[in-house]
């Protein structure tokens, strides 16, 4: 899993900014994950991130995630995901960054909110 605190780390991973609190984002997040079948979910929230799992399958070798939580404001938040697949040449990939966000806009459509922006 450190591959992909490393690849953060090199500015890789797409970030989006939502209007919700970095609290929030975080329990959002969270709810995004049980939509994949995420073996694993390791929460580092002193440094703002987590790291899940999914595992081999019969089409895909699986992958490591990582989602970064930073605050933008009190009343919005970054929300960056950066995957690295188990097998780099695979061609199959059982969840993109895009489709975590789009995993996170559903989960955060189970609250309160005001409207998303990417400035």
């Amino acid at each position: 899993m450190s591959d992909v605190v490393r690849a953060k780390a090199q500015g890789k991973g797409t970030s989006r900014v939502y209007r919700v609190n970095a609290e929030r984002a975080w329990e959002i997040a969270k709810t995004a994950f049980r939509f994949e079948k995420i073996e694993a979910v390791e929460e580092h929230r002193s440094e703002g991130y987590l790291l899940a799992r999914i595992g081999k399958s019969s089409i895909s070798w699986g992958l490591v995630m990582g989602v970064w939580i930073e605050s933008v404001d009190d009343d919005s938040s970054r929300v960056t995901v950066v995957i690295k697949r188990s097998n780099p040449t695979e061609l199959f990939v059982p969840l993109t960054e895009t489709d975590f966000h789009d995993d996170f806009k559903l989960a955060w459509g189970m609250y309160p909110k005001k409207p998303e922006f990417n400035p």
